[in-house]
């Protein structure tokens, strides 16, 4: 059986990873928006979407059970956004760590989880109430 959920995380990540170490200039069509802390933003939904692709892809693969697949992503999705941060500072010449981005995409790991777990206890409550 094809995993297309765990290919789908895997290609999300990629571009997580090129949009954090590519040059500003790239995103220069991103600035004429005006969001309040759009940077935070950006931060926090590409987090939540990673958070759960990575849980899809996991629970997808039967050898985790949902609980263990959700805090797996969620682990996996705190450690890459300080892996990328820390790999700003090391590997670019204009871009920078920055705490705030890293508590961003937690912040985004984080309430991907909480839907997570608020959708899966719905659904197992749903499974266990009698059909009338």
């Amino acid at each position: 059986m094809r995993n297309t959920y765990l290919w789908t995380a895997i290609s999300w990540t990629l571009l997580i990873t090129v949009a954090c170490l590519v040059s500003n200039d790239s995103f220069s069509d991103i600035d004429k928006v005006k969001i309040p802390n759009k940077d935070k933003v950006l931060h926090f939904i590409f987090y939540f979407i990673f958070t759960v692709l990575w849980y899809l892809g996991f629970n997808r693969m039967k050898t985790f059970k949902p609980r263990k697949a959700r805090i797996l992503a969620f682990s996996l999705a705190v450690s890459y956004g300080i892996l990328m941060e820390v790999c700003q500072g090391l590997f670019t010449k204009e871009r920078t760590p920055d705490v705030l981005d890293a508590i961003a995409n937690t912040a985004g790991g984080a309430t991907a989880l909480l839907a997570l777990w608020i959708y899966h206890k719905r659904k197992t409550i749903k499974k266990q109430s009698p059909a009338y």
